[in-house]
């Protein structure tokens, strides 16, 4: 356990994991606001 504990593919996941965190809040938009419309229809009228 203490080795793998020392090993870097524990530290390169971690690392990368922390990374990909940070960069997840910090580009999500505070206030998205999304476009909410309609599904289109199609009526058909005899």
């Amino acid at each position: 356990m203490i080795q793998f504990l020392k090993s870097t593919f524990l530290w390169q996941f971690a690392g990368g994991f922390l990374i990909g965190a940070v960069g997840l809040f910090a580009l999500h938009p505070a206030s998205a606001v999304t476009a909410t419309t309609d599904a289109p229809t199609h009526i058909v009228k005899r």
